[in-house]
């Protein structure tokens, strides 16, 4: 059987497997293994290093450290803190509500890293108070699904982790190169909301005039979110500056969530358990999702798939560009079917030895990726926050709603990754600049 055709059964038996519904980990690593015996069988000696050299790199110690942190935040109160206080300053604007949803989640994504949290919290405390005051329900849930879908972008992002790891890029600067990509995309958010509210006031209604806040109520407000300010600027500074490790920043900052929650009188064993839990079953998807794509690539470079695939994509028209659009693309239909972590651990190792052939600076290249898996997150008919966001809303709220709700949210997120595909600076001229 020729290279090519079985290059070509090796995806396709992928791909098969997952929509049957196998767990990513297991079809990754199941059909390395069943190639392997049919082509190469001497192959099947790289599986035990990947199981024992996988999971012992130093770099995946930051995964479980800022999931604690996360998982902690969520119980800190700071979803409840952050959206009294936008509540309180520019609720009486047309679409005030939902463009401080916008704003918590991006606070929340800071002190996260992922997305859950703020899609989960925000889904239960900004959609009832946006719908008691007649905000319309599509405005209310494009704003926390796109506001939720930042925790992907916006440091310290967990994907991010992963891609450096892979990608042999610094953490740092990956981290800094989400920064503005992040903020560009929320206000891209606010600006839509408030002008269409104040185009169509009904949509999202100002406050009551009865309902106006004193200065100093304001003041107040914004006074009770300090303690996350100050972690979200140690957490991130110590890592720009050069201070500390991503690692050393990652334990630092899991320790700054749980002395917050402690502070606050809201560490209870239950809160702690759920957080210890909900950390140990995402850090072991991800271990398990990366350990079978490690078996899976290593087989695929065995067989010469990899080589293969290099020559054939460097070999189409349309140049570099035509190539990273291609390549945009396959990550925008991937994250329609498939988990965000499993979409970085397969094709950041495909992609990045024909990212070095191009001489594409893989800096950049990592934005574009991730500020596209954040896409995926958004995209029918499997956007995971999609699921979340279905999870928490009331039950009169479909899917149909859902989807369509996001629309206009997916198209700003498409213009987002437009302008950094024409305009590189926008992702590494912060990074270049703190270097």
């Amino acid at each position: 059987m020729s290279l090519e055709l079985i290059t070509a059964l090796y995806f396709i038996v992928l791909f098969a497997v997952l929509f049957m519904g196998l767990p990513v980990a297991f079809g990754l690593g199941g059909t390395a293994v069943l190639f392997a015996i049919i082509f190469e069988p001497r192959a099947l000696l790289a599986i035990p290093s990947a199981f024992y050299s996988t999971p012992w790199n130093y770099i995946l110690v930051t995964v479980p450290l800022f999931l604690f942190m996360g998982t902690l935040i969520r119980y800190s109160g700071i979803a409840e803190a952050a959206y009294d206080a936008v509540y309180k300053l520019i609720g009486h604007v047309h679409g005030g509500l939902a463009m401080g949803t916008v704003q918590v989640c991006t606070i929340f994504a800071a002190v996260t890293g992922i997305t859950p949290p703020a899609t989960i919290t925000m889904g239960q405390i900004a959609y009832p108070s946006m719908m008691k005051y007649n905000y319309d329900r599509s405005i209310a849930i494009g704003s926390i699904g796109a506001g939720g879908a930042l925790g992907a972008l916006i440091p310290p992002s967990v994907p991010f982790i992963f891609y450096g790891l892979l990608a042999k890029v610094s953490i740092g600067s990956l981290f800094l190169a989400g920064v503005l990509p992040g903020l560009m995309l929320a206000t891209f958010y606010m600006i839509y909301i408030g002008v269409r509210c104040r185009l169509q006031p009904h949509l999202g209604p100002a406050l009551p005039e009865g309902m106006r806040f004193t200065t100093r109520e304001k003041a107040q407000a914004v006074v009770k979110i300090w303690p996350f300010a100050v972690l979200i600027v140690m957490v991130l500074g110590v890592i720009w500056g050069g201070i500390a490790t991503p690692a050393e920043a990652a334990a630092f900052g899991a320790a700054g969530a749980f002395l917050i929650n402690l502070l606050y009188g809201r560490l209870t064993w239950p809160v702690l358990r759920d957080s210890l839990v909900t950390t140990l079953m995402l850090t072991g998807m991800g271990l398990w999702i990366l350990i079978g794509a490690s078996v899976y690539l290593n087989i695929f470079n065995t067989l010469g798939s990899q080589d293969l695939l290099t020559e054939l994509v460097l070999s189409m028209p349309g140049g570099a560009n035509g190539i990273l659009i291609m390549m945009m693309i396959i990550i925008l239909v991937l994250g329609m079917f498939m988990d965000d972590w499993a979409i970085i651990m397969l094709c950041t190792p495909l992609f990045i030895p024909i990212i070095d052939q191009l001489g594409v600076d893989k800096l950049w290249f990592g934005a574009l990726f991730i500020v596209n898996i954040q896409i995926a997150y958004l995209t029918p008919p499997f956007g995971f926050v999609l699921f979340w966001l279905k999870g928490v809303l009331p039950r009169d709220v479909t899917m149909g709603d859902i989807y369509r709700s996001v629309g206009p949210f997916v198209l700003l997120q498409l213009l987002g990754l437009t302008l950094i595909f024409l305009f590189p600076a926008i992702a590494v001229w912060l990074p270049n600049w703190l270097d």
